[in-house]
């Protein structure tokens, strides 16, 4: 039986559809306001974005998450505000909350300054913080959407918990650096860390979010220069990482930024959620990454 691993991230929101994001620990069919939708896989992780349509503008509409007809959110025993769709009003006010520069945090009492500094996360997460007001306002005084502009998850600074587990690792290359993580595995602990938490989880299933890349999804100063391209490709873990990088951006970040308009015109998202569920589940080539 599969169990929810991350989600739902409520990502794209117009006057009348929807999208919501989640990851499951196994092939199964999501269901969420009567919508079924089959998750695909990517190196033995699976993944569904729900497109959620025909819905009345100005609305609010609450939901849960079923997988292959089992309740899997809210978590059992939860005492936050039901997750809910909040359509857009045409011509009504956008409250736009933005941030950036994201890592995993230890959430742990007394939110200290000294603690702030904990060598295991950057700091207090400010998203954390948000969430916990949301809890003590109603909904419409939430803000309508969430800008994430860049830095959900630091590949290259990855925090102490991620480098143990890598460090247990017996197939990763000895020549990277402390703290690089290495492949697409690696970054999927990243966003694991970075999403999990159930605050921060809950605010992310009621307010709709865009998320831009930016250089510590990959690393420090990404392609600053021509002589930086040329120094860091050749580096043998490198090809790696950026396949990693960019594939893990696209799954947990890009394709929840589209509408279901773009993802139908594009097109990419239906031939790529097709080719990985038959089977596409690993690497592209070293020439590909460069």
């Amino acid at each position: 039986m599969a169990s929810l691993l991350l989600g739902p991230i409520l990502r794209y929101v117009s006057e009348s559809c929807a999208t919501i994001w989640v990851e499951t620990d196994a092939a199964c069919t999501v269901q969420i306001c009567g919508v079924e939708q089959r998750t695909f896989s990517y190196a033995d992780r699976h993944y569904a974005l729900v497109i959620i349509e025909h819905l009345e503008p100005g609305s609010t509409t609450e939901y849960q998450v079923h997988l292959d007809g089992q309740q899997h959110w809210p978590v059992a025993g939860s005492d936050q505000p039901p997750s809910r769709i909040r359509t857009v009003t045409p011509g009504g006010p956008v409250v736009v909350t933005f941030g950036s520069c994201r890592a995993a945090a230890p959430h742990n009492a007394p939110y200290t300054l000294e603690f702030a500094h904990d060598e295991r996360g950057k700091g207090v997460d400010a998203l954390r913080a948000l969430g916990l007001r949301m809890l003590d306002h109603p909904p419409e005084e939430w803000p309508n959407l969430l800008v994430l502009l860049g830095d959900q998850v630091y590949a290259d600074e990855s925090s102490p918990v991620a480098q143990q587990r890598a460090a247990d690792r017996t197939d990763r290359s000895k020549e990277l650096p402390k703290g690089i993580v290495a492949d697409f595995e690696e970054y999927t602990w990243l966003y694991h860390e970075a999403w999990t938490p159930l605050v921060e989880r809950w605010l992310m299933s009621v307010i709709p979010s865009a998320m831009i890349f930016d250089d510590h999804d990959m690393i420090d100063d990404w392609n600053i220069s021509e002589s930086w391209v040329r120094d860091i490709r050749a580096k043998t873990w490198w090809p790696e990482h950026v396949i990693g990088g960019l594939v893990s951006y696209w799954i947990y970040q890009h394709i929840g930024n589209l509408s279901p308009a773009r993802l139908a015109e594009e097109g990419m998202s239906l031939e790529v959620c097709t080719a990985f569920s038959n089977g596409m589940n690993r690497r592209a080539t070293n020439g590909a990454a460069r």
